[in-house]
């Protein structure tokens, strides 16, 4: 929580008195544990949220709307598989915050960090924050703009997926609000647009891509091969209705199960001839 807190005071937003007849945003922390692809706990995160429906709309709020990556834009690692290319994995931290507002948005000031002194003072909002309803287009605007800064342009067939080729060199990136994954033929160049992300926003980075959106991906580069599955999410899904000890079954319905021919097996089934 303190982390997080450090990270709002730099720049998210200034204390100020609550201007008159001004209704305040509020807020909430959330929690979560990050887990890896085996369900090991990698982190334990804390998210401060704006309570987005405190807002109110043409006051806190207009436009809302940001593109999300099409699912079968990930079979572009199939591609890069095929061909031999560098696939990795960033991710950027508090994603949100990158975000520009352009309305004027006052908060409650959090839980557990009231500024002592200031307790009748709000803060007032610089940059987005989880959990408002123009967060994901303000961050998405954001990251767009890097983007074209780079050379990057929108595929035309999913404006979540950017790419460039220059001669010989191809490159495209998928993104998925603060996940990304980076496909290029040269190490250099891919190496050169991870420094360019870090430099502009607070990025982690992952490396090779071995998980993503619940699903673990191996790779044999010799042979030129992509695997993909879902066994964490598989395994959650028996805990959830309690299941762990069933036993598997390869085939939908009992293997002892005798069949018998039909003793009218020359007549037509009825709507179905034969």
């Amino acid at each position: 929580m303190q982390e997080e807190y450090n990270s709002f005071m730099a720049n998210t937003w200034t204390l100020v008195p609550v201007p008159p007849g001004r209704k305040l945003v509020s807020c909430k922390w959330v929690f979560k544990i990050k887990q890896g692809v085996n369900g090991e706990v990698e982190r334990y995160k804390a998210k401060l949220v704006a309570r987005g429906f405190t807002q109110t709309y043409g006051v806190d709020y207009n436009k809302t709307f940001t593109p999300v990556m099409k699912f079968i834009s990930i079979r572009c690692i199939a591609l890069a598989a095929l061909e031999d290319m560098e696939i990795h994995q960033m991710e950027v931290k508090t994603t949100f915050l990158n975000g520009e507002l352009e309305e004027k948005i006052y908060m409650e000031q959090p839980q557990g960090f009231v500024h002592q002194g200031g307790e009748h003072l709000v803060c007032k909002l610089h940059e987005s924050l989880y959990g408002l309803k123009q967060s994901t287009r303000a961050w998405n605007q954001k990251l767009d703009t890097f983007f074209k800064s780079v050379e990057f342009m929108k595929s035309e067939a999913d404006p979540s997926v950017y790419v460039t080729q220059v001669g010989d060199v191809k490159f495209f990136i998928v993104v998925y609000v603060d996940d990304l994954i980076l496909v290029c033929n040269d190490q250099n160049k891919l190496l050169h647009i991870k420094e360019e992300l870090n430099q502009k926003f607070e990025m982690k980075d992952l490396g090779e891509l071995h998980f993503f959106l619940g699903m673990e991906v191996e790779r044999n580069r010799d042979q030129r091969l992509l695997r993909i599955n879902q066994i964490k999410y598989l395994k959650e899904i028996l805990k959830r209705f309690r299941m762990e000890e069933c036993k598997p079954i390869g085939v939908p319905f009992d293997p002892k199960m005798t069949l018998q021919r039909n003793a009218n097996e020359n007549d037509e089934l009825k709507g179905f001839p034969y």
